[in-house]
């Protein structure tokens, strides 16, 4: 699921792109050792194909035997202060779509008496069109803020206030009726942190760093109750828990105030979309696996992708063999080994390779080289809103940029090249690595083209047609 234009993601919930039905999930392959399998919080993978309810992309449709949460994401739209992901990324967007109109309605005055058929024309195009795309925009909040439990419509439009609430309650639920004599896999994608930021009363004004802290503040509560829950079940000491994120923070994420609402990288220079950019790659983790020798910091190399066959390793289930898997089990480095699983990792931006990060694990040096970087805004480190991939939205290096990460983790001075043999070979022995892999690759549907990612009425979801409204018995059992 990757794209090859500025579109890198799905808006709609409506939209016929989404994961494939071929692709082996955590939870699919679990299914394999009969592991009770949940989902709580987005998805953001998809629902429908062809037709409403065929939920071919959906979370049952890929292992998973329970679903609770949003079948997209959580967008500036859903919350309650009149943000717009839309007007965000194009500041006068909705200006533009009030000059149209105007436009149009003086043309079609202008043509009528002479050019009756063009007058007509240019009303629909200048007057019609853009009205029904403002009202639809309008109504986003009701298009794409769908809660779901399993494959039903529970919540239209979602109330983001007190979500987080819901998440541990049925968590909570879940958890309670796993028994020892089944194992379980629950993955929590807590909705926390993401504009539109929201959090309940209990957590409001409660952090020294904001809006965007006091969302934090509430996330790390939820995992509490989740891990006491864990506690008082009986099951913590025979659980693997693995916390993560999927992507540095979203520097360029500012609210209407001027509070910064999508996080802080610290030294690191880049944030979220910035393909290989250390701020959008390298992210905390934390484990608890307790009754291992796993204990203190781990500061090798890793990916988000090792995680599937970990899982699969500690569930003792085979890797696919009609594939290539990129991830590498961590397993031994969480036993203690001392290097990383990986000799070079690709970081992609879309479907283009633009850095990597090599680890020579004899000297256990390890480089970063940018083929690739983001076209920042001048005197800056971030770009508009969001960075693109390619074009004139970047900046290509060659020779390329090289920077050794244990001396210079913010990537703030690059390594002359000419200046020693050993880093012309480090250039070399990456890019053959990455010539190497390219020959892997094979093409594979966009899940972004426009056919795929465009808004399909007859794939709306509707609690209660025509009217799309309703609200979540919090008193239901899952």
């Amino acid at each position: 699921m990757e794209s090859s234009n500025r579109n890198k993601v799905l808006f709609f919930v409506a939209a016929s792109g989404g994961l494939p039905e071929k692709e082996i999930t955590i939870a699919k392959g679990l299914k394999k050792k009969n592991y009770n399998t949940g989902i709580i919080g987005k998805w953001h993978l998809g629902n429908d194909c062809n037709r409403k309810g065929d939920a071919c992309h959906h979370p049952l449709n890929h292992g998973f035997d329970y679903f609770y949460g949003l079948p997209l994401s959580n967008f500036k739209d859903l919350g309650n202060e009149d943000e717009s992901v839309i007007t965000t990324y194009v500041p006068n967007f909705y200006s533009f779509f009030t000059l149209l109109p105007v436009l149009g309605m003086t043309l079609s005055i202008f043509f009528f008496k002479n050019h009756r058929f063009l007058s007509i024309v240019l009303g629909i195009v200048f007057v019609v069109i853009p009205v029904l795309i403002v009202m639809f925009l309008f109504n986003l909040k009701t298009i794409n803020g769908i809660l779901m439990e399993n494959k039903e419509v529970i919540e239209q439009p979602i109330r983001l206030k007190g979500l987080t609430q819901r998440v541990v309650k049925k968590a909570s639920n879940f958890l309670e009726k796993q028994s020892e004599k089944t194992p379980f896999f629950l993955y929590i994608s807590f909705v926390h942190v993401h504009t539109a930021l929201f959090c309940s009363g209990e957590f409001s004004g409660k952090s020294k760093h904001g809006r965007y802290g006091d969302n934090i503040e509430e996330m790390d509560w939820a995992v509490g109750q989740i891990m006491g829950k864990l506690d008082s079940l009986g099951f913590r000491n025979n659980t693997f828990v693995y916390f993560s994120s999927d992507n540095g923070g979203h520097i360029e994420e500012i609210g209407a105030d001027g509070q910064r609402e999508g996080g802080y990288n610290g030294i690191l220079k880049g944030g979220k979309t910035m393909g290989g950019m250390e701020g959008g790659i390298r992210v905390p983790t934390v484990i608890a696996w307790p009754g291992t020798v796993l204990k203190g910091e781990i500061k090798h190399m890793t990916s988000q992708m090792d995680l599937f066959p970990t899982i699969m390793e500690l569930a003792d289930v085979s890797l696919p063999a009609d594939r290539i898997i990129d991830g590498k089990s961590m397993i031994p480095l969480l036993k203690g080994k001392s290097q990383s699983p990986h000799h070079i990792l690709f970081h992609y931006c879309g479907k283009l390779i633009h850095a990597a990060t090599y680890t020579q694990h004899d000297d256990q040096e390890v480089w970063k080289i940018h083929w690739t970087t983001p076209k920042f805004m001048p005197g800056t480190n971030h770009c508009g809103y969001v960075c693109h991939c390619h074009g004139d939205f970047v900046v290509n290096h060659n020779p390329p940029l090289l920077y050794d990460l244990q001396h210079d983790p913010s990537e703030s001075n690059p390594i002359k090249i000419a200046s020693n043999p050993k880093y012309s070979k480090i250039i070399s022995t990456v890019e053959q690595a990455r010539d190497e892999h390219n020959l892997t690759l094979e093409e594979v549907p966009d899940q972004f083209s426009f056919y795929n990612a465009v808004w399909k009425p007859w794939l709306q979801p509707c609690c209660n047609f025509p009217y799309c409204k309703c609200m979540e018995d919090e008193d239901r059992t899952s």
